[in-house]
């Protein structure tokens, strides 16, 4: 799998998120935003793929 890059902006929602689980719950959420985006994981991606539904 090639190298991926996340931006600022993704850093920051993910920063957003309450994290209620344990450091899985967050790993898991890595590895979809690897496996689903593009090169550069962005704020979009975040919020398409790790933002916990309202």
């Amino acid at each position: 799998m090639p190298v991926k890059s996340i931006s600022d902006d993704a850093i920051a929602e993910l920063q957003k998120i309450t994290w209620t689980g344990n450091i899985r719950e967050f790993r898991n959420v890595i590895e979809r935003l690897i496996i689903l985006c593009d090169q550069n994981i962005t704020a979009d991606d975040v919020l398409k793929f790790a933002a916990p539904l309202k």
